[in-house]
């Protein structure tokens, strides 16, 4: 109903043409690629296709991230912009050249800067260390007759290090902990040089060389010669991340539209990622819906005029293992519905998208167990509550405020606030405490309405399907429809002593006469309607006939559980307030009676609404749509702007 037609759109083109298209086809978020080994067949002109992978745009977008990078400042949001056709490759790398090309000096600068920075910062840890133990960087550098390691890693590492030199050469010794890293100083003999680096290595120890700090710094006061090296470092870098957010002020918004371009030939080119040229013309290849052709072959003919374009329907398509992706479209309150349909499964292309019953039959099926004003108020805040803090998902949240509106309207219906039927106000239609018969019923009439549903949707199934020997001969046919009617008429013809004109067993002979056609279904598709079917074994035949014919029965009493909930909607109630009640003769009768009670109620709107929502998930997956439905669809997943958005790297698409 909701899945709309899809096409399998291939344009041939050179490939100044074939980018503005592909351009277009990422900004309108409408098209999912198809491999071009599905369209190429012929083994010698795919060995003549030639492919790419790399993404010439990913090394422009790095060198313009580092201008905000040095600048200190968050990257922007990209936003979609227009392009022009002079906007190409070569224009790209001019202007990012002309915009970071000094900053990639002051880039390597600033790394050199921060890496000598840190091991400052490191070495004047150090010389604070040894001069507390009265040691000079030099002496600890050349001693022979043991090796120190100089560095630090975190706190739990260090408590691993110590645990596994117990037993080593090994001396670790803590020098400050700071900010959940301990710098320290490990001693071991020269022997065990090998075997100590393969510890350190595995603790994740960050070592600096104790040469380097004895080389770069005097005898006489090397402490202050660090501090001072530490601050011209900071100086420096400062005045580099000033520099950089100076152009960055002063050429923001162009800066900005440069990012967002950039950002859209890089999305475009990995739609062509792994593209393939064939004699010069470029292809791109896949599935858009059908509604919007139009619109795409208007945008091929004004950027693309020496292009070619080849559309194939869907049944027209010539090669196999190809599966057509599914689309959906329906309004808000049936795309929320579309989620539970996806726990059981995506609609394959072509058949009915149940999501428009679904949402129907869930919200009256839920309503009608969990009737109750007060309970559906508490349930609709807690999933508003949920909503709003992201908690739960919002479909999922929306679906609870769609059944949650429900309960209020059938315990409107039901007279029920609380669990308390008939106090506040009287019912509007039955009470379910006082009305048990009628409600069973209203619950074996809803079976049939809904398992006839199922089956009508299968016979439009299979008139799609053309396979018009199922739609009128199967069990879950026309045929088995008119047994299932014609049973469930009996029945109630025989319960309740209805008259008719003629006995009640010509009508069982009638059913008889059905079930057996079923039997020979196979063949009556053959010779009367001159439809290929093949012949299954007697066996086979009566078994599925059997089959069907329990499913009627026991589908159609899953549907008391309807009552049954409903009911048990009322015994959890009444239970909560008889024990409420006996509470209230207690010392702090009062207040332990308003406790058990507010308590009891929030318990029935949790695990109730639970077993509810399971209940009437059970009736829709087992009941419903083992009538009609066979799901195993692919969602249609289009290459989109945003990376986050169901983007697709498919290889072999454009080049």
């Amino acid at each position: 109903m909701a899945i709309l037609k899809m096409v399998a759109l291939t344009m041939v083109g050179p490939h100044d043409e074939m980018e503005p298209v592909a351009r277009q086809m990422v900004l309108s978020g409408g098209f999912q690629p198809l491999p071009l080994d599905y369209l190429v067949n012929d083994r010698s002109l795919r060995a003549r296709i030639t492919t790419e992978s790399e993404n010439p745009y990913d090394d422009l977008l790095n060198k313009m991230t580092m201008l905000w990078r040095i600048a200190g400042e968050t990257m922007p949001e990209p936003v979609p912009v227009p392009l022009g056709k002079d906007f190409n490759l070569q224009e790209a790398q001019r202007m990012v050249e002309q915009t970071t090309g000094q900053l990639e000096i002051w880039e390597s600068r600033k790394e050199f800067l921060t890496e000598e920075l840190e091991m400052l910062e490191a070495a004047r840890i150090y010389i604070m260390a040894l001069t507390n133990l009265r040691m000079k960087p030099s002496e600890l550098a050349a001693a022979r007759f043991a090796t120190a390691h100089f560095g630090c890693l975190a706190q739990e590492n260090f408590v691993r290090l110590n645990e596994s030199i117990v037993d080593a050469p090994i001396l670790a010794l803590e020098l400050l902990n700071s900010k959940g890293m301990v710098w320290a100083l490990v001693f071991t003999v020269p022997a065990y040089a090998e075997g100590t680096k393969k510890i350190l290595d595995a603790v994740y120890f960050k070592e600096f060389s104790l040469q380097d700090v004895a080389e770069h710094f005097s005898k006489d006061d090397p402490l202050g010669q660090i501090e001072q090296s530490i601050e011209f470092h900071k100086r420096s870098i400062n005045d580099l991340e000033e520099s950089a957010l100076s152009i960055l002020k002063d050429n923001r918004s162009q800066c900005e539209e440069l990012f967002s371009r950039l950002y859209t030939m890089q999305r475009v080119y990995d739609l062509c990622k792994g593209r393939g040229e064939v004699c010069g013309m470029y292809i791109l290849s896949g599935w858009i819906p059908e509604d919007t052709y139009d619109a795409v072959r208007k945008t091929i003919g004004n950027d693309a005029p020496l292009s070619a374009i080849i559309v194939e329907q869907v049944s027209d398509i010539p090669f196999t293992g190809v599966r057509v992706p599914t689309l959906l479209r329906n309004n808000k309150l049936v795309q929320a519905f579309q989620s539970i349909v996806a726990m059981y499964s995506v609609p394959s292309y072509g058949e009915v998208d149940p999501a428009p019953f679904v949402a129907f039959t869930f919200i009256l099926f839920f309503g009608f167990m969990f009737g109750d004003v007060g309970h559906a108020i508490l349930l609709f805040l807690a999933a508003s509550y949920l909503d709003k803090k992201r908690i739960l998902n919002r479909s999922l949240a929306y679906v609870m405020k769609c059944a949650s509106c429900s309960a209020f309207i059938f315990g409107l219906l039901y007279g029920s606030v609380m669990g308390v039927e008939g106090f506040f106000f009287k019912p509007l239609w039955l009470s379910p405490m006082h009305n048990t018969g009628l409600l069973f019923s209203i619950a074996i009439i809803a079976g049939v309405v809904m398992i006839s549903a199922g089956m009508i949707l299968n016979m439009i199934s299979r008139y799609r399907d053309k396979d018009f020997g199922r739609l009128l001969f199967d069990g879950q046919g026309l045929a088995g429809l008119l047994v299932y009617w014609g049973a469930a008429g009996a029945i109630c013809i025989s319960i309740f002593d209805l008259p008719l004109p003629f006995s009640v067993s010509y009508l069982w002979y009638a059913i008889l006469g059905l079930v057996i056609l079923t039997l020979f279904r196979d063949t009556l598709a053959r010779t009367l309607l001159h439809q290929k079917a093949e012949e299954e074994s007697a066996t086979l035949k009566i078994f599925e006939v059997l089959h069907n014919l329990m499913n009627y029965f026991t589908n159609t009493a899953s549907f008391v559980r309807l009552a049954a909930f409903a009911l048990n909607h009322v015994a959890l109630s009444m239970a909560v307030l008889i024990l409420a009640g006996m509470l209230e003769r207690l010392p702090g009768g009062l207040f332990l009676k308003a406790l058990l009670f507010v308590l009891g109620n929030i318990f029935i709107v949790c695990l109730e609404g639970l077993i509810v929502f399971i209940q009437v998930l059970r009736l829709e997956y087992y009941e419903f749509f083992s009538k009609f439905y066979r799901g195993g669809g692919n969602v249609f997943k289009p290459v989109t702007w945003k990376k986050d958005k169901g983007f697709q790297r498919v290889q072999g698409t454009i080049k």
